[in-house]
């Protein structure tokens, strides 16, 4: 076909060479990952390295099959590296997943190819900027309800590229690192030097922009007093967590009791105390419920034994507590057996006073917590999930109201917070969900409860999570503290900054002194307009390129 034809005669590399850059491609894509082997604020440009070497790999050779087949072995490869902490949730799905987020580069240089080969005064700065950006949002958002790790953009965190992420989310990171690729790819290839200018004039108007935001001054808001948090980073391992007996709960929760109070001793002034998710055992501290389960005596009192403790601990220290724990509510007892209504994951504020506010997880961890698709059919599910994960049970719902918890302080202005829970924070439009309302953010701050001992001896998977998270505070002009069950517990600004952190897999508290902003941001005014874009750009340049086709077709058959 004479797109084809135009796709070889860009270049003509033997497949040996065609193997050589496709595999670099996927080894420089390991190596910029967060927590790799490449240090933060300067793995953004190796990462610009791995998709030129992709894109140039992809139009150099002489088979698209190959150009596939490669692609997908090497990509599998390196993402069932990234994923091997999944062995320890679930070996069926280790490489599924890992062979699943390979496609999305096979998809990327199979189109970019074929749109190249069509439209050759297109920039390739264009295509491979519009179609990662693309490929990567209907990956972290649309498909399989959500897959957000390891995008382009994250390589950024750290440089002066992740304040674009104020006005494009962290999609616009990527967009830099897509584009400049393309540019990359460019240089490479004899047929484009030529063309160069053009070329480059997507990349240096992003350029342009970074320099332009760099000059935004970013200051907590005038007059305001920082809330000066105590985070409780525990260390109990998943496989605790998920068989977890009555006798260990009591050393569990009474070591993260200890590490508050010393926390509280060494640390005067806190004005609250926050532990990671679900690390109160029972079944949460609704009255209702609790009432109804000490009504049956000692049978259920280890169900409200630790709701019970906790909420006179936080009393007796004088300062708000936000802890992590399942809930129960509208509990009825049915043949002897405890069935409630609703079951959710809960980020609950509890006072000085005895009362409690609670908010619930609005978007429930695909795979984790639901089955995408397959929930639809009951049977289906529990099939998969007798084969691929074994032991679980996918019982949560999810709540339709956003969690906002409201931070009275005497004598001065309350907080408004913001909680995502668990896999929440990694996802764009989730955390503004929470946070925004009618285009504008409601929330004082961010708190994001997790546990991350799914990871097991993984930090680098820990500080990916971390770092995903991170640019919601950039993206919504507020600060946002992670504390997490195994860590990476973290105060991270919307400067981009990370003034406070504990290292992995260490028990022990982090004193986070959390300024007051009050930035508007256009990602926050917008949400996702920018992958969205690229979406529709897309559709057209597809379009465009199936146009270019049926001429070429015609001039041919004259």
């Amino acid at each position: 076909m004479p797109g084809s034809d135009a796709a070889r005669r860009l270049s003509a590399d033997p497949f040996w060479q065609t193997f050589c850059w496709i595999c670099g491609a996927a080894l420089v894509w390991w190596s910029t990952q967060p927590g790799g082997v490449v240090p933060e604020g300067w793995a953004g440009w190796p990462a610009v390295i791995w998709i030129g070497l992709l894109i140039r790999g992809s139009l150099g050779a002489r088979s698209g099959w190959a150009v596939a087949a490669v692609t997908w072995f090497a990509f599998s490869l390196v993402w069932g590296l990234q994923l091997a902490w999944i062995r320890h949730v679930s070996v069926a799905g280790w490489w599924p997943l890992a062979i699943y987020s390979a496609a999305y580069a096979v998809t990327l240089v199979v189109v970019v190819r074929w749109a190249a080969g069509r439209l050759r005064r297109m920039p390739l700065s264009v295509l491979t900027g519009v179609f990662g950006v693309a490929f990567e949002y209907i990956r972290a958002e649309v498909l399989f309800d959500a897959w957000p790790f390891h995008l382009a953009g994250h390589s950024f965190w750290g440089s002066a590229v992740s304040g674009l992420a104020s006005l494009g989310g962290v999609w616009a990171c990527s967009l830099v690192a897509y584009s400049c690729g393309g540019l990359v790819a460019a240089a490479f290839l004899s047929a484009r030097r030529r063309s160069l200018w053009s070329e480059a004039a997507l990349p240096a108007g992003l350029a342009l922009i970074v320099v332009a935001t760099g000059w935004i001054p970013l200051t907590p808001a005038p007059g305001s007093q920082p809330l000066e948090m105590l985070a409780v980073q525990t260390n109990l391992p998943q496989d605790n967590k998920v068989g977890w007996r009555p006798e260990r709960q009591a050393e569990d929760v009474r070591s993260f009791l200890q590490m508050t109070r010393d926390g509280l001793e060494t640390h005067e002034g806190t004005d609250l105390v926050v532990w990671p998710e679900t690390m109160v055992p029972g079944l949460g501290f609704e009255s209702e419920t609790l009432g109804l389960l000490e009504s049956y005596g000692p049978q259920t009192e280890a169900w409200s034994r630790w709701p019970r403790e906790v909420s006179s601990a936080a009393a007796g220290s004088g300062v708000p507590w936000i802890v992590g724990s399942l809930t129960w509510t509208g509990v009825e007892v049915r043949d002897g057996v405890l069935e409630p209504a609703k079951r959710f994951n809960s980020a609950v504020l509890l006072t000085p006073t005895g009362s409690s506010e609670r908010g619930d997880k609005m978007f429930l961890t695909p795979f984790g917590e639901t089955m995408p698709y397959v929930r639809a059919w009951p049977w289906l599910e529990r099939l998969v999930m007798d084969f691929g994960a074994s032991g679980m049970r996918f019982d949560l719902d999810a709540s339709d109201v956003p969690a906002r918890l409201t931070l009275e302080i005497p004598g001065e202005p309350s907080w408004l917070i913001g909680v995502p829970i668990c896999f929440e924070d990694a996802v764009p439009s989730v955390v503004r969900d929470v946070c925004v309302q009618d285009g504008e953010v409601v929330v004082d701050a961010i708190v994001n409860i997790s546990n991350d001992g799914w990871f097991g001896d993984r930090d680098a998977a820990r500080r990916a999570h971390a770092i995903a998270a991170a640019f919601r505070a950039i993206e919504l002009g507020r600060p946002l503290l992670r504390v997490a069950n195994t860590g990476e517990s973290a105060l991270f600004l919307p400067d981009g900054s990370n003034p406070a952190s504990l290292p992995p897999r260490v028990a022990g508290t982090l004193a986070a002194s959390m300024p007051r902003f009050d930035h508007r941001t256009l990602y926050a005014r917008l949400g996702n307009w920018l992958p969205r874009l690229c979406v529709f750009l897309g559709v057209l340049i597809l379009g465009a390129g199936l146009l270019a086709a049926r001429g070429g077709l015609s001039s041919s058959a004259r």
